[in-house]
């Protein structure tokens, strides 16, 4: 229905002229033969007055003799310059050549087309008379006869003597004819009086009423009083198929939403377009439609199926346009989908894109270029029509030219890419099936290169990930194997001693001495359980830190005193090197004493016998620095990263004493409070480094 009244409102717009009160003779076609006519009755009252009554000398004057005598010579030196130019190139090439008898032969031929041509062209101002009447005597009898064929009357009055011009046969008064008779008249000089001159006073045009049904005119004017009769129908064919087409609508609009599923499926599709490719091919859409609906001819008989597909095309233009306005209205409604619309655009996103730090500057630039590239090979597509049509070779060859650049440029990127491209995925094909060893060849320079780059280091970390993961493996079987170890031993000792004890006959002294070493074992046992929980929590977070300000100084010396019996027990000596001043910390006392108590025991349990340990505290670059040397009493033949892990101990016979948490325990405390616990091995030496930040003094 809004298809047809579309179609109703195009063709009311193309042909409105014909709805005036006579469309034909208020046409521009009537206007046209009018003026045509207007000339012949002019030419046949002026010029051509008392044409017949005068002599041949009489029917040409002087001055048309000399315009046609003046036209005719200037054509004849228009031809002579055409003969010269036609040997001027030959001739100078000959005598650049110094071919003389070339130059004579040219110079002979160019002579006789020059006097040929003086032959054929001798009229003279008696041949130029005679042909202009011969002209005018033809045209005369040519306009008489289209005035007598004319059904057109005319009747004029002259100015000065009042002359009436007329081929009307017997009438008195013009006015009275005009009512009585005229199916139509125009009148001037009221209406046609740009086509007067002083000449004329006024008169009429006349179609009178008796017209020949076979003629031109009667035939124009039932004709366009008929489209006149077809445009008031679909006028009312088209406001009537709007109002029940815009009732449908509305009734389609108030059902649920299955009930619409094609139109909510249609809208969803027209809604996940970007937006901006949404109104280019809308603008499209619509340019098309106007410039077929303006052209398409539909209200016509008899009917056939072409109309039905006219018909239908329309019909779906409105309902692309109803969508359309359907999302531009839910758009304006909501601001948030309108902007995310925006985002959405591929204008948006190509900003975006260029914008983006992410992506490197060389793919940007290479985009770019090709853009710019591609964008100019549709101006070399569009220049080639343009030369075709034109008929321009220079526009043409260089459209061409670039087409052709343009696609050897493109080929040649394209295979290198490829190529490039090929590369990579046998190469993470390789990576993929296990061959770590595999290196992917980087070459060339960009992206693909730092791709390329990039693999083969991911793939060379994940390589050391995996020794990694197998070497956590073993310590973890490693681990199982000491923490049971270390466990079971004062745990069989308990046992063992806890049987002696329930034999009978046992004296004071031996119970007691049984009675120590479980007393020994059990403390030790305890040890490792604290040890091992205190590990656990260190490793889970779970430990809480009292962070103070710690003179580092003073909790070094007092570690050492606390400990000062078991290093007088020792064959070691103690070189300590400490500053006077205090140097302060922010640290939590108990743990970071507790690190200091796990390093001494450590030195008195490994160090070999009556060598020298050095302690050495130092603050530099706002940090403290506390170095513990000693000499080993065993091969070092660990990895000293080894160390850190849990129940992981230097001692490989685990003859001494010790959790092997010690050191692992020290580190995470450090790292906690934001030191760090760090180790060197030099052949037998043991170095031990701790570096906590420093604070300022108390003031």
């Amino acid at each position: 229905m809004l298809g047809l009244s579309v179609l109703s409102a195009s063709d009311f717009i193309k042909n409105r002229n014909y709805l005036k009160a006579e469309p034909y003779f208020t046409s521009s076609e009537f206007k046209k033969e009018l003026h045509d006519y207007f000339y012949n009755v002019q030419a046949l009252n002026g010029i051509y007055k008392d044409f017949s009554l005068k002599s041949d000398d009489e029917k040409v004057t002087y001055q048309e003799i000399m315009l046609s005598k003046k036209v005719y010579d200037s054509n004849l030196i228009k031809k002579e310059d055409e003969i010269k130019n036609k040997y001027v190139g030959d001739i100078l090439e000959a005598q650049n050549l110094g071919n003389k008898d070339e130059v004579n032969r040219l110079i002979g031929e160019k002579n006789k087309e020059l006097d040929k041509l003086k032959i054929e062209n001798t009229k003279t101002l008696e041949d130029m008379k005679k042909e202009i009447a011969e002209y005018k005597t033809k045209d005369y009898e040519n306009i008489k006869l289209a005035l007598k064929e004319s059904i057109i009357k005319y009747y004029i009055i002259r100015g000065g003597n009042n002359g009436v011009e007329t081929n009307i046969v017997d009438v008195s008064d013009v006015d009275l004819y005009v009512k009585n008779n005229a199916l139509y008249s125009i009148k001037f000089p009221d209406e046609i009086n740009m086509w007067f001159t002083g000449t004329y006073k006024e008169g009429y045009f006349i179609i009178p009423k008796d017209i020949d049904h076979s003629s031109y005119i009667y035939k124009n004017n039932i004709y366009y009083n008929s489209v006149k009769q077809r445009i008031i129908k679909e006028v009312v064919i088209g406001a009537a198929s709007f109002i029940i087409g815009v009732i449908i609508l509305l009734f389609i609009l108030k059902k649920n939403d299955k009930e619409t599923y094609m139109i909510q499926m249609s809208a969803k599709w027209n809604q996940d377009m970007p937006l901006d490719l949404s109104i280019i091919l809308f603008l499209l859409y619509v340019r098309a439609m106007n410039g077929y609906i303006g052209k398409v001819v539909f209200f016509y008989k008899p009917y056939s199926f072409m109309q039905f597909l006219k018909l239908s095309l329309v019909a779906f233009f409105i309902f692309y346009f109803f969508l359309s306005v359907m999302l531009v209205i839910k758009l304006i409604k909501n601001k948030e989908d309108f902007k995310r619309e925006l985002k959405r655009c591929l204008l948006s996103r190509l900003i975006s894109t260029i914008k983006d730090r992410s992506i490197a500057q060389r793919t940007k630039s290479k985009v770019i270029s090709i853009f710019m590239l591609t964008l100019l090979l549709g101006v070399a597509t569009i220049g080639v029509f343009i030369g075709a049509i034109s008929q321009s070779e220079l526009i043409t060859k260089v459209s061409m030219l670039y087409m052709f650049c343009y696609m050897i440029i493109m080929l040649l990127y394209i295979f290198k890419i490829s190529g490039f491209l090929y590369t990579l995925i046998k190469g993470t094909q390789e990576i993929v099936s296990g061959n770590l060893n595999y290196v992917i060849e980087e070459k060339g320079r960009g992206d693909l290169f730092k791709l390329a780059h990039n693999i083969n280091n991911m793939k060379a970390a994940f390589k050391k990930s995996q020794e990694n993961e197998m070497k956590s493996e073993r310590l973890k079987s490693e681990l199982i194997t000491n923490v049971s170890h270390d466990l079971k031993t004062p745990l069989t000792s308990i046992i063992n001693y806890v049987d002696l004890l329930k034999k009978e006959g046992l004296s004071k002294e031996e119970a007691k001495g049984y009675i120590d070493v479980l007393d020994r074992k059990s403390q030790r046992l305890k040890m490792l359980i604290d040890n091992l929980f205190e590990a656990s929590k260190i490793a889970s977070g779970a430990v809480e830190l009292n962070i103070e300000k710690v003179d580092v100084t003073a909790l070094l010396q007092q570690a050492l005193a606390e400990l000062h019996e078991k290093i007088n027990n020792s064959s070691l000596t103690f070189k300590l090197k400490v500053p006077k001043q205090r140097i302060y910390a922010n640290l939590d006392g108990k743990k970071t004493w507790r690190v200091f108590e796990n390093l001494i025991n450590n030195i008195l349990k490994y160090s070999q016998p009556k060598t020298r340990v050095y302690i050495d505290l130092i603050e530099e670059d706002s940090k403290i620095i506390i170095t513990m040397k000693n000499i080993s009493s065993y091969e070092m033949d660990f990895d000293k990263e080894e160390i850190f892990e849990r129940f992981k101990r230097g001692d490989k016979s685990r003859n001494t004493e010790g959790s092997g948490l010690g050191l692992s325990i020290a580190k995470s405390i450090l790292e906690l409070q934001g030191g760090n616990l760090s180790i060197e091995i030099d052949g037998d030496l043991f170095k031990a480094e701790m570096t906590v930040p420093s604070s300022p003094p108390v003031p």
